[in-house]
């Protein structure tokens, strides 16, 4: 073959192959999958909400205490009724722990861990609050009506209408006991001197750890309001003889305010004043040193619940009837800052809000309903939120477990687990019960 036949050829296969890799490069442009772009996943949905910017006309906020459990009434000695956890973002049911009888106390946490609270069936209760199971029940013989308090040393107390106080370990084993001459029915009170304050019918007893009686002092009527122990070892409580009392660490009336009616309310404390509520449809506010009241705001029905202090120093607390509502005041003037107002109920004056408020580290409160419903309210008196809890009403004061965890019970004997989850998990009741029952007689 010629050399100028040879060079023809070259060329004719190389422009063939030219050819052909480019065909095939247009064909794999063509058939090429498209670029996929990479999935981002979303953020996780927080638990509890922002906290909201300060509006300018609002007061200035507190700083929120310290995160730790609820060991106490109102979940500290000055029963602000404070907490260093939030609230979850919206309140759905976790767990349901069914008991035989009303459940009016406000549950608290022992120190390992476990939800402690009593039921008008007569027993205390262990709760496991991730399982919803019942560790240990404690049977005291009739209807529990004081809210439990736990000291450092890991020992309960609480009392029951046994006509008994007593007091169990972490396990739910009964340690001490004391007999009272009438129901022990508020919420016992730990003092700075590690003794124990709390009333049983008209007398307020103060006792050593181990339940052994110190003093006790007798009052001209039944005592309903739940003490309360300053630093200094005075105790504060009311009375149905219509007055609040401040008495001495030795057992000695220091001082007393008359009102127009029972007062069944807890006092709370908050810098040098104390606030509480009367059957005669006022709010009260009194100097702590001497009792001079500083003011008084009509609400208008019977106050018989626990005040709450807000971080930014309103009083929140809920009225009865006929136009029950919940309502926050200017902790300084008693000015009435806002209200909520609580309908479907009848228009009667023993019907109404016995729940006291919880105040979570960002100044919102829940409180439980007359309704059967649980609500959060913002600082400035918006509803965010609310669940139904049944048909009866919630006059369990709530508490925050740790943070977007609360408990509360209610008039049909459940106590309530509610979170941020949607999914439901395994209820329990008292056949859950790990220990056997134990009579405190």
């Amino acid at each position: 073959m010629s050399s100028s036949r040879l060079v023809t050829a070259s060329v004719a296969v190389a422009s063939l192959g030219v050819g052909f890799a480019g065909g095939w490069l247009a064909h794999a442009r063509r058939t090429r999958p498209a670029p996929v772009a990479p999935v981002i996943a979303p953020p996780p949905r927080p638990l509890t909400r922002p906290p909201a910017p300060p509006r300018p006309e609002e007061p200035a906020r507190e700083p929120a205490p310290t995160a730790a459990p609820a060991r106490v009434f109102r979940s500290n000695h000055r029963h602000t009724g404070r907490s260093g956890y939030a609230l979850p973002l919206d309140l759905e049911v976790a767990h349901r722990v069914r008991t035989g009888g009303r459940i009016s106390t406000q549950p608290v946490v022992n120190t390992n861990g476990r939800v402690v609270f009593g039921s008008h069936d007569g027993a205390l209760y262990g709760v496991d609050v991730d399982r919803g199971s019942v560790l240990w029940r404690l049977n005291t013989g009739d209807r529990i009506y004081s809210t439990p308090a736990v000291a450092e040393d890991g020992l309960t107390y609480a009392g029951t209408d046994a006509d008994r106080l007593f007091s169990v370990d972490q396990r739910g084993h009964l340690q001490w006991a004391l007999g009272t001459d009438a129901d022990a029915d508020t919420s016992p009170a730990l003092a700075p001197d590690q003794t124990v304050r709390f009333a049983a019918g008209k007398i307020l007893y103060a006792t050593t750890r181990d339940l052994t009686i110190r003093w006790r002092l007798q009052f001209g009527a039944k005592l309903y309001s739940s003490p309360l122990v300053l630093d200094d070892g005075t105790t504060l409580i009311g009375c149905q003889d219509d007055k609040l009392y401040a008495v001495d660490p030795a057992g000695a009336i220091r001082w007393q305010h008359e009102t127009g009616a029972d007062v069944d309310s807890p006092p709370a404390v908050h810098n040098d004043t104390v606030y509480f509520g009367s059957d005669d449809g006022h709010v009260y506010a009194l100097s702590v040193a001497d009792g001079t009241r500083r003011w008084r705001t009509s609400v208008g029905g019977y106050v018989r619940a626990g005040v709450a202090i807000g971080l930014d120093g309103r009083v929140v607390v809920g009225t009865f009837g006929p136009n029950p509502r919940i309502v926050a005041l200017d902790g300084r003037t008693g000015a009435i800052a806002w209200s909520v107002a609580v309908t479907g109920g009848p228009p009667t004056a023993e019907w109404g809000v016995a729940s006291s408020a919880l105040v979570d580290r960002d100044g919102r409160y829940a409180v439980g309903l007359p309704t059967g419903e649980l609500v959060v309210i913002e600082r400035d008196g918006t509803v965010l939120d609310r669940v139904r809890l049944g048909d009866s009403p919630v006059d369990s004061s709530p508490i925050l477990v740790r943070d977007a965890l609360v408990a509360v019970g209610n008039d049909e004997g459940t106590l309530f687990l509610l979170g941020p989850s949607r999914a439901l998990s395994r209820d329990a009741d008292v056949s859950s019960t790990d220990d056997a029952s134990v009579d405190v007689r």
